[in-house]
């Protein structure tokens, strides 16, 4: 089966073409009975079996077909609304498009309403927040990057909201626009975050580790994806050691991995196979710079040391400034070079 975004089903010859007007939408794959299927379709014997084989490897599954059905069979398969593909049903007549799973975090509410333009039919969305009109966190947060540190409390936050509570909001950049939005007057927002868990529901947007504050189940931690981890190491450096060096440090000092948004090095360590597989574990995309580029940044700690090996005086540091830099405008450093016996580590933030 080829690999693609989009996955629609259908059982009927009439839902087919639907299916297949629909995949051309979407750049998706038509799975259909194998009677029906055509060249570049993927015909199936069953849809139970079809859709074990199928449901992990998209992100979007479109289903012509009766809902009861479809529920069957992706029931054993989900997981967590954190992790769910994104589960929306229609008839052959394109009159009622469900959001079924994943409304929110997978985008089936989007999906939903998009395929309902298509079709000339009706979104139908169930996610109490967007029945009443009002904000969702985790919808929030997701458009604006951030990682969630607790997705559990977004229950409570999103149900304060609902019964018509003020939720606290420590969010000083508003990268959450909640500030500035139609819904602000729902929030109270704070300029420190000792205020936000005093009681009730909260949301703290922080790059802070909340292993360090006294939070309730009530308060929703989310990580905007704003630091920048300049890393120079030894030749032949293992990915084991950098990592556990890496993750050590941060913890020491309360910054959170899961606002990490990226790494970077020298180019002279694009090929150090520790440093690369590190960045993978750490779930971080990695960047190299040139010397050249590196040389021309102030940094508080500059060595000879790195001089004479890569041709530049700084590499963490300079290259986690330059990193931030590539962000939002402008990088500043948080934490200063950090170092062991073979690895060096700065911390640098985007600033607007």
């Amino acid at each position: 089966m080829m690999l693609t975004t989009t996955a629609v089903y259908a059982l009927t010859p009439k839902g087919a073409e639907l299916a297949r007007r629909l995949a051309a939408e979407y750049g998706g794959l038509v799975c259909v009975p194998a009677r029906m299927a055509k060249e570049g379709e993927h015909g199936f014997g069953t849809l139970r079996e079809c859709v074990g084989e199928s449901y992990a490897r998209f992100t979007r599954h479109i289903f012509v077909a009766a809902a009861g059905i479809v529920v069957r069979c992706i029931a054993s398969h989900l997981q967590h609304k954190s992790t769910d593909p994104a589960i929306v049903v229609l008839d052959q007549q394109g009159q009622f498009v469900i959001s079924l799973v994943s409304g929110h975090l997978g985008g089936a509410n989007a999906l939903a309403q998009d395929v309902a333009r298509i079709t000339g039919g009706t979104a139908v969305i169930t996610t109490a927040t967007d029945t009443e009109s009002l904000p969702s966190l985790d919808v929030a947060a997701m458009e604006a990057g951030c990682a969630m540190h607790n997705i559990g409390a977004v229950k409570h936050v999103n149900g304060a909201l609902l019964a018509g509570q003020t939720v606290t909001v420590f969010d000083p950049d508003n990268r959450l626009g909640l500030q500035t939005g139609p819904h602000a007057h729902l929030f109270n927002f704070t300029e420190t975050m000792d205020e936000a868990p005093c009681g009730g529901a909260a949301v703290l947007v922080t790059w802070r580790d909340p292993m360090c504050m006294a939070l309730g189940e009530q308060t929703l931690v989310l990580h905007p994806k704003v630091l920048h981890l300049g890393i120079g190491c030894r030749k032949g450096r293992s990915a084991d050691a950098i990592e556990s060096f890496v993750r050590r440090e941060l913890a020491t000092r309360m910054i959170a991995l899961e606002s990490v948004a990226g790494i970077a090095s020298v180019d002279a360590k694009a090929d150090e196979a520790g440093l690369l597989e590190a960045a993978r574990r750490l779930c971080a995309p990695i960047q190299f710079f040139p010397a050249d580029t590196l040389k021309g940044v102030k940094v508080p700690n500059p060595s000879e040391a790195p001089e004479k090996a890569v041709g530049t005086r700084s590499v963490a540091e300079a290259a986690a400034i330059v990193s931030a830099a590539t962000g939002r405008g402008a990088g500043i450093l948080i934490q200063d070079k950090l170092k062991d016996s073979g690895t060096t580590l700065a911390v640098a933030m985007e600033i607007a």
